[in-house]
Order: structure tokens, then sequence, then C-alpha cells
């Protein structure tokens, strides 16, 4: 009997093994044991690694490179750790290795890394990026294809994005709100590995801000196989649209000097399964709470609190949040194309003639494409419906004061 290729008696053997040593060296015995987890993992590397492509699952020899890892942090060397390192490396690139057991160990690797020495922090930084990476994935479960907009003033920088058909994202720590993404704050400053941590998350962490008055679909009652809930608004008693809140006009396009944007996302632009080299993206509505505090008061927080949560002094915004994880990024700003996903851009009260002129040159001859898969004579086609980019100019309502309406322009 065989294991796919592997003879069924060698594998069931070298499982053993690996076995036999997990259950040998415990987080208990480890201080005492680290020469002997160090030698007789180097010594069995070859032989453990190659029956992973035909394990079940991979949780034995992830706990026995957790072991490993630990024994090495006990007296971590530079040639010790590089070697760890490429361990992990090699671990991580089977779809078996679970984002938990990657997770982990890179959290370990970080902290390893640190203990080394404050030279090598640059490593335990990259480290800890792909600790957020797969933390990241293991969050992120659903694609959805929302309709949500943005409010903008009329700049160089918005005519570039325009121009190019690009996303702008920003890292958290260049919000308004200084509560904004609480991770940020609730870091402990006086801890080493904790700014570490922060570094990293300023590195490859980037978010775009939406408003949609609607909420992303959710599993009624938190069942994940119960029924969907689809198209709940966020505030049953607002029934204005998203490009009537006069307040996000004032405070985030110019004092209606700039420009609203309707978006209409495909599902393709999530990416939700973290493998090695890609991206995590994906949507998240912005949970609203009475009392930020409360999370001081947790041993640890959830992605949800992290970055997802807000004082309801925002509840206005109605905010939707685009979070991405990319391990190449680096600095405070980034972005990613979204090529024909611009429905409509509504011009503010105030917007000058100028940025109207300029604005509707660039988005000229421009096309919302939406695709989506359909049974055409029996089969799964992909179906592109193309619909050029409306524009409106917003005004005040002569019919009720205080309020704003949108008219089409030509």
């Amino acid at each position: 009997m065989t294991t796919k290729t592997m003879p069924q008696d060698q594998y069931d053997k070298i499982f053993k093994e690996i076995t036999e040593f997990v259950d040998k060296y415990t987080d208990d015995n480890v201080d005492n044991h680290a020469n002997d987890i160090i030698t007789t993992f180097d010594t069995n590397y070859n032989r453990w690694f190659q029956i992973i492509p035909f394990m079940k699952d991979c949780k034995k020899y992830a706990e026995a490179l957790m072991r490993y890892c630990t024994a090495i942090d006990k007296q971590p060397t530079y040639e010790s750790l590089q070697k760890l390192s490429s361990y992990i490396s090699e671990f991580e690139n089977y779809d078996l290795s679970h984002h938990v057991y990657r997770k982990n160990l890179y959290y370990s690797l970080g902290i390893t890394w640190h203990h080394l020495g404050k030279i090598y922090d640059k490593f335990a930084i990259e480290a800890f990026k792909k600790y957020i990476f797969y933390l990241l994935g293991l969050s992120s479960h659903t694609a959805y294809s929302p309709i949500c907009y943005s409010f903008r003033k009329c700049t160089t920088y918005l005519y570039q994005s325009l121009a190019l058909e690009q996303l702008n994202l920003s890292s958290p720590c260049t919000f308004n709100d200084p509560f904004d993404s609480p991770i940020i704050s609730l870091l402990d400053k006086n801890d080493e590995i904790a700014m570490l941590i922060k570094s990293a998350y300023l590195d490859c962490v980037k978010i775009s801000c939406f408003v949609s008055n609607v909420m992303q679909p959710f599993h009624k009652d938190g069942n994940i196989y119960g029924e969907i809930v689809r198209n709940k608004r966020k505030q049953e008693d607002n029934i204005s649209e998203e490009f009537q809140n006069e307040l996000m006009w004032a405070h985030y396009a110019d004092y209606h000097r700039g420009i609203c944007i309707k978006y209409h996302f495909p599902n393709s632009l999530t990416s939700l399964y973290s493998e090695p080299g890609t991206s995590v993206k994906y949507f998240r509505d912005v949970q609203y709470k009475d009392d930020l505090s409360v999370l001081t008061e947790k041993d640890s927080i959830t992605i949800e609190d992290a970055f997802f949560a807000k004082s309801k002094a925002w509840k206005y915004e109605n905010e939707l949040r685009l979070i991405l994880c990319d391990l190449n990024s680096t600095g405070l700003y980034d972005s990613i194309d979204i090529p024909n996903c611009i429905e409509a851009i509504y011009f503010g009260v105030n917007c000058a003639n100028k940025d109207i002129k300029v604005i509707r040159e660039i988005m000229k001859n421009r096309e919302l494409i939406i695709k989506q898969e359909r049974m055409v004579d029996n089969k799964r086609e992909i179906v592109e419906t193309k619909t050029p980019v409306s524009f409106y100019q917003m005004e005040f309502d002569s019919k009720k004061f205080g309020s704003l309406i949108a008219k089409k322009l030509q």
C-alpha cells in the first residue's frame, strides 16, 4: 500500500518519528533539551520534510518545527536563524501548511530574531509582516462586489488616480482620528516586540475608506451555514443616498468644492486566500462602539477591533473599508489598479468649473464594466455589461431646505 507515491510503511515510520518527537519535547521541557531538539530536527529534516506532500494535515510537522523554533530561541545564532528561516519558508510553500501554522511560526521567528540582537530587527520586522499577512488571511472569508462612494478634494493627486484608474490606500497612522485603527495605539510603546509589530503593520497594511449605507452581506445570527442577509441598511431611519450626505461633503470633499465617486467593484478585487507572494484584500464594514476604552481591558483584540472599530461619533460616515496587506509595500501610501470600476461622479455644489472640465476630460469615453457569470445555451459564460460613466451636479433641494439633490449632466 502507498500514500500517493510514497510506500505506506515508509510514510508511517517517518510520521511516527515526528509524532514521538513532538510528544517527547513539550513547552515544559524545551529549556533543558534545546540542544537535543536542534540536533534531532536538523539530522532528520530532509527525511521528515519529504512526507509533507503526502500528509492529510501538516499539524504534527508544524508542531515539530515550532519545537525547533522554540529551541533555537534559547540559544540563537545568526547561522541557526538563517537555517530556521529557510525551514519555515520551505514549509510555507505547501498548500497543506495552514495559515494558523504559518502565522504562529512567523510570529515566533520574529521574536527569535529580536532576541538575537537589535541589529537583526529588520529580519524580525519582515517575519512579523508575514505573521500579519496570514493573520489577516485567516480573517477574510467572503468576496463581495460592493457599490460604495468616496468623497474627494479636487487635487492633482485625484486627477492622477482617475487618469491611471487606480485606488489610493493609506497607512492607518495617517488618518484624521487618532483612535482610528485601535491596534496602532494599543500596541505597548514600552514593549520592544510590540513596537516591531507596529512597524510591520505600518509597512504592509494600507486602508481605503468608503461610504456605504448598506451593510455587506452577512450570515444571520452569526451562523456561517445559515441564511445570508443582503441589502440591509445600516441606519433604517436614513433613506437618503450616500451622495446626499452633507457632512461627508463638508468634511472630506473640501466644503462641497470636491467630488463624490460612485464605485462598483468586482468581487475579483478581493484576494482572500493568502498564498506566498500574493496580497490579502477584502472589504468590511466599520463597527461603531459606544466606548473604545473596553478594548484596553482585553488581553488581545480581534482583527475587527484592530482595524474596523471606531467611536460612535463617526457613525454618520457609514464607513466601509478595503484593507490591503502587501508584503512588498513600504511607506505610508500605496495604490492598486481598478480599471472600469467607476459608475458615476457627483460634482459638489461649489465645485469649480475648471475642475469639472478637467475631470470630465479625464473620464471621457470611460465605461463601467460589470462581468457576470450566466447560463447561455446551457453553458456557463462570462457576460460583460458596459455602461458609460455618468456625471451629476449636486444642487440645493429647493423643495426641502437643508437637503441636496443630484442633477444628471449631459
